[in-house]
């Protein structure tokens, strides 16, 4: 899922307006800044510390409102553009984490192994 457009970012620095691409990446909202001739910039937010997801419907056009430690997001559109995008936020923030068992580290490193190789 994807969401594309401009976004009314406020943050400690102040509020501005950016346009931009959001998806959901693994446990991650990532949020690829578009400045134009394929330059941008890649944020990455952990989806467990988003707070305040909501949709605001007003004046005819539907807001998704959510925040990010001290960064806030409003994205403006409509509610068929808007609402998979806050469905998707919620079910994958609400998941538990599964951790999956690490390998075993060998107990040699890779300079042993260069030297057994010969």
């Amino acid at each position: 899922m994807q969401l594309e457009g401009i976004c009314k970012v406020h943050s400690g620095i102040g509020m501005e307006y950016q346009y931009g691409e959001f998806y959901i990446d693994r446990d991650y909202l990532v949020f690829e800044q578009n400045y134009g001739y394929k330059m941008g910039k890649r944020h990455t937010y952990p989806l467990q510390t988003l707070e305040n997801i909501a949709l605001i419907p007003e004046n005819g056009q539907v807001y998704l409102t959510f925040s990010c430690e001290k960064t806030c997001f409003e994205i403006t559109g409509t509610e068929e553009k808007l609402f998979p995008f806050y469905e998707a936020l919620h079910t994958k923030q609400g998941l538990p984490k599964t951790s999956t068992p690490q390998p075993k580290r060998s107990r040699y490193t890779t300079h042993h192994q260069y030297f057994f190789s010969k």
